[in-house]
């Protein structure tokens, strides 16, 4: 059978828009007993959408990590709130057991991406819902493309000049982990620099689309310091307008999926004296990005 015509004979996803060009939802499939050409189709979703939602899913954590499987390969996270068993599962969650708490809770609160300590760029995120209060701990993802193109071509052209260096440990530093974390001073001393453009190309569909984050930016090429931090700031306060912005208000089951490279996230408060939250997280870099992505650099917690 060749190529296209087994393409034709795969079975085409039911999907609604929650956001016109950025995220759908997919109806009526169930990933932890999908047949192989549902979960192909599944995938294809996946690499042509920047946000992808599914409901009423119930997966153990080894479905989640071969569903993660599919979409690159999972990045093991030892140091943040690993799952016991799985740690290529982060679990994000305020509850304790036994008076320890079960996973790392308050991250994520600012406007960031993920993945920008890599040296060769490329991450996508997915969440599983498990306990989920059923006011606040939204999850806001913002259309960091579409944001790039509203622009000026002007502009565009001057912003596609621009580049930052990230650092790994300034962003640990900078909210306090370095200890927390447990990472010795040699540790620290390894993470090294790395510059990459504001303006990247979207693994979706080929638009320019913003790159940017607070946390791991330590300055902008060529820039003073404060001017740099100022530039970035009016970016992130651009991008994140609620225009480009689609809001998840999670349900228990609930899967949610987003590519970094086109995007920015944060979670968004809730009252954790008063409800429970339990989500698990995956990290996945695409497979030819993690083929040259070094042993040491691969075990650190990439934001």
């Amino acid at each position: 059978m060749t190529q296209s015509s087994a393409k034709a004979r795969q079975p085409t996803l039911s999907t609604v828009s929650l956001m016109p060009g950025f995220a759908s939802l997919i109806e009526d499939l169930d990933l932890a007993n999908a047949s192989e050409s549902e979960l192909e189709a599944f995938d294809d979703v996946c690499r042509t959408t920047p946000v992808v939602v599914l409901r009423h899913q119930k997966l153990t954590p080894p479905q989640m990590m071969a569903i993660s499987g599919r979409l690159g390969k999972v990045s093991v996270q030892n140091r943040v709130g690993s799952h016991p068993d799985f740690p290529g599962i982060t679990i994000l969650s305020n509850k304790k057991v036994d008076g320890k708490m079960i996973g790392v809770h308050e991250h994520g609160r600012r406007w960031h991406t993920d993945g920008t300590t890599y040296k060769t760029l490329g991450l996508t995120t997915m969440l599983y819902g498990i306990e989920c209060p059923p006011e606040g701990a939204d999850t806001l993802i913002a259309d960091a493309a579409a944001a790039f193109a509203e622009l000026p071509e002007a502009r565009q052209r001057e912003l596609q000049q621009v580049k930052v260096v990230h650092n790994r440990a300034h962003l640990m530093q900078k909210y306090g982990r370095t200890q927390k974390l447990g990472f010795t001073p040699e540790e620290i001393e390894a993470m090294k620099d790395v510059i990459h453009p504001v303006v990247v190309r979207s693994p979706i569909d080929g638009r320019n689309s913003f790159f940017l984050t607070n946390g791991s930016t330590k300055s902008v090429v060529g820039m003073e310091q404060d001017a740099g931090f100022a530039l970035v700031e009016e970016l992130i306060n651009h991008v994140t307008q609620d225009k480009f912005t689609y809001r998840h208000k999670w349900q228990a089951g609930d899967v949610l999926i987003w590519n970094d490279m086109c995007s920015m996230h944060l979670a968004s408060w809730f009252d954790d004296t008063k409800y429970d939250r339990v989500v698990y997280r995956t990290w996945m870099r695409p497979f030819e990005a993690a083929q040259v992505t070094s042993t040491a650099e691969a075990a650190l917690a990439h934001h």
